[in-house]
């Protein structure tokens, strides 16, 4: 009786297992296209929304990166007018969002070559666009392009900035505390030592970002024509110098006879005593 009670339990669990794999195959596989069908369509609104967004959260990554390398160049050009080409460079510097550190030009008026040189503050992106353009405007004589790496020390300055700041904070929390006038005194002295390096830290900070993002050019512009003489003075000219230069030594002449003309009367006092002197010498004798 056992055996035949568990041969029809297992006849019984066949015949339900196929109906379940029957409901399954029908209608069961259908629900489930549908399912995904919904789930598919719930999902595209987000992902339409991510990309959507996307490009501006990379944007403003771009905005708020910086290099962590310092820029700095030399570039020597010939040019036939050094002053208006370095006017030509500041305003190229200009219109890439850079500026000008420094300018110095030389225009010999009688010998030498003119010259000018300025040191330009170039956007880190466009150092190389830039530094092309200006190579445009002359004979390129020689260039340079380094770069030094300073994330350590951006790292280090971000880490001390942190670590300073949090203790600021606490020391705020307790001078809001102290309940005497020394812990007062105690912790404004502790206070303003803290800002004081914080101050000098984040002064470095700031320093190091703007050398990380403007890169740092010189840029040597000159020609190899000497200036041209001035004309030389003629008769005329000569003749004009000979009469100033009468009128000078008759000037000066007036100056020098002011100047002499007390030393001649104190001279003049001197020599009388002595005549008198002598002659009463000689009266006595």
């Amino acid at each position: 009786m056992t055996r035949t009670r568990f041969v029809v339990g297992l006849a019984a669990g066949a015949l339900v297992l196929s109906g379940c794999s029957t409901t399954i195959s029908g209608e069961g596989i259908e629900d489930f296209a549908l399912d995904e069908s919904s789930v598919s369509m719930a999902v595209e609104p987000t992902e339409e929304a991510f990309f959507e967004e996307s490009p501006t959260s990379r944007a403003d990554s771009a905005d708020s990166f910086e290099p962590d390398v310092i820029t700095t160049g030399y570039l020597s050009l010939i040019v036939d007018d050094p002053s208006a080409s370095a006017d030509e460079v500041s305003q190229l510097v200009l219109d890439a969002g850079g500026r000008i550190a420094s300018r110095s030009d030389y225009s010999p008026t009688d010998y030498g070559s003119p010259s000018s040189y300025l040191e330009l503050r170039v956007p880190y992106d466009s150092v190389e666009a830039t530094l092309a353009a200006i190579s445009e405007r002359g004979i390129v004589q020689e260039s340079s392009l380094n770069s030094v790496d300073v994330s350590l020390q951006k790292v280090d300055l971000d880490a001390r900035l942190e670590v300073l700041n949090a203790g600021i904070t606490r020391l705020q929390a307790l001078l809001e505390e102290a309940a005497t006038t020394a812990d007062v005194v105690t912790i404004e002295s502790a206070l303003t030592e803290r800002q004081s390096e914080r101050d000098s830290l984040q002064s470095q900070r700031d320093y190091v970002s703007d050398q990380t993002l403007f890169a740092t050019i010189s840029v040597n512009l000159y020609t190899p024509v000497d200036a041209a003489p001035r004309n030389q003075d003629g008769f005329v000219d000569g003749l004009i110098r000979g009469l100033e230069s009468i009128v000078s030594f008759g000037a000066g002449l007036i100056v020098w006879a002011g100047i002499l003309l007390p030393w001649l009367g104190v001279l003049a006092l001197v020599i009388a005593v002595i005549a008198i002197t002598r002659r009463l010498q000689r009266k006595k004798g």
